[in-house]
């Protein structure tokens, strides 16, 4: 039993100083063979047992995701020195054979996953006023006001609970990580909402353009919510552990990502503004802000505005007539806002639909944060099924996530136990995927939908 991963590889670095005095040959590179071994299970029965299993339904505490984040960060960076330091002692015919960057990429893979677990812990806490948005009579507005009742507590949790996590997020990769990843889930998630509050009016429509206003502004200060008041926006987040009130030499990109990320919205908004009489004013507005050819999503459009069936023909052949003009021969086929949109005949359920395809929480399906397109369909969210529904997705495959990357160790570690079992299915292989992922990408793919 080792109680730590810094007694782990002081076991390692003392074992392979030992062998080195015996053998510079094969010995040596089967004993980094086994240190790979032991690393895998470390990494599944060890630091995803505490990430998912153990922690149980909820998923982990904040305290214990920072804790399993931290060492696996400390794992990744100390898989790197641990295989430069065998390659330096073992004969350099051998040397190519060396290699333990796949238990690195494992252990960012953990990394990323919790990153994204964090971050679905502010959506989670959003999740009221999120309910508030979907119970608004939105059909029924018969004037645009201040910004809607939801906004300002919506904005109230995300601030409390990103300030209370950012404080224990000291390497700025992993806030950086974290930011981002709060501004793109809060945008699909106001997307999947925005369908899930059907029917809307044009005077709806514009209300919740002025509430996707005033969120935008409000996200762009959760970099900066541990700060003195009035301090602005990182220009970015660098490695330097250094304020980021001081990064002054540097153009901002914080506040860039969070209003493109937001204003993704707006074309969708914006078309549902449009009054269906006369109809080719709505025709026009959908070929000018959706901009694609899709009958399937023109319809999506008319049953957000809840249009009749019955009145929807006119409306279809008008579309059908206006897509077949020269003048709009280079729409797209599918709009990549619309199309991965779910929309179900009658009333909307509450909730916000799968976790294992809305691109919100680890790549792929983690639903921790994920990067690939978006599923927003109108199931029942179920948070007492949230840690299970995050973190399961990785056995399925993650080929499209983004998150944090490397080094240092910060705070204390999780524990260790000892080592042995076999892996859970493709588990393994699932974490290196997404390691590879960020390692190619760095930080720039976090919650990319691309």
């Amino acid at each position: 039993m080792i109680p730590s991963s810094t007694e782990l590889f002081n076991f390692y670095r003392l074992t392979l100083a030992q062998c080195a005095k015996l053998s510079k040959e094969s010995s040596l590179l089967e004993l980094s063979t086994t240190f790979a071994k032991h690393l895998d299970q470390y990494g599944q029965q060890v630091l995803y047992y505490f990430l998912s299993e153990k922690s149980g339904a909820p998923g982990p505490s904040i305290e214990d995701a920072i804790l399993i984040l931290n060492t696996a960060d400390y794992c990744y960076m100390t898989c790197n020195q641990l295989e430069e330091k065998i390659k330096s002692r073992i004969d350099e015919d051998l040397r190519e054979k060396v290699d333990l960057q796949s238990q690195a990429d494992a252990f960012m893979g953990i990394a990323s996953a919790t990153v994204r677990i964090l971050v679905r812990k502010v959506e989670l806490a959003c999740e009221p006023s999120w309910r508030e948005m979907r119970n608004t009579p939105w059909s029924k507005l018969d004037s645009v006001g201040d910004h809607s009742t939801y906004v300002a507590e919506l904005l109230r949790q995300v601030k409390e609970k990103c300030a209370e996590i950012l404080k224990c997020l000291h390497k700025q990769q992993y806030a950086r990580a974290f930011c981002d990843g709060v501004v793109d889930q809060m945008s699909t998630t106001y997307i999947a909402n925005i369908v899930q509050s059907k029917p809307i009016s044009e005077v709806g429509a514009e209300q919740m353009l002025l509430d996707s206003y005033v969120l935008k502004k409000g996200f762009t200060e959760i970099p900066v919510l541990n700060e003195e008041p009035g301090t602005a926006p990182p220009a970015r987040f660098v490695i330097p552990l250094i304020p980021w009130s001081h990064n002054s030499n540097i153009q901002s990109s914080f506040v860039k990502r969070a209003t493109q990320s937001m204003s993704k919205i707006d074309p969708l908004l914006k078309t549902l503004q449009v009054r269906p009489s006369p109809p080719e004013a709505l025709v026009q507005a959908y070929l000018i802000h959706i901009a694609d050819k899709s009958d399937t999503n023109f319809r999506k459009i008319l049953d957000l505005k809840g249009i009749r069936k019955a009145d929807q023909a006119n409306l279809m052949d008008l579309f059908n007539a206006f897509k077949a003009s020269p003048n709009h021969a280079n729409l797209a086929q599918n709009s990549p806002l619309l199309t991965p949109l779910q929309i179900q005949s009658g009333h909307m359920g509450t909730g916000i639909g799968s976790l294992g395809n809305a691109g919100s929480v680890m790549g792929g399906s983690l639903g921790v944060m994920g990067v690939g397109n978006t599923s927003l369909s109108a199931g029942r969210f179920d948070p007492a099924g949230l840690g299970n529904a995050m973190v399961s997705a990785v056995r399925e495959g993650v080929d499209r996530f983004g998150s944090p990357a490397p080094p240092g160790q910060q705070g204390s570690e999780a524990g260790a136990v000892g080592m042995g079992g076999e892996a859970k299915g493709n588990l393994n292989e699932n974490l290196k995927n997404l390691g590879k992922f960020f390692r190619r990408d760095g930080f720039r793919g976090f919650g990319r939908s691309e």
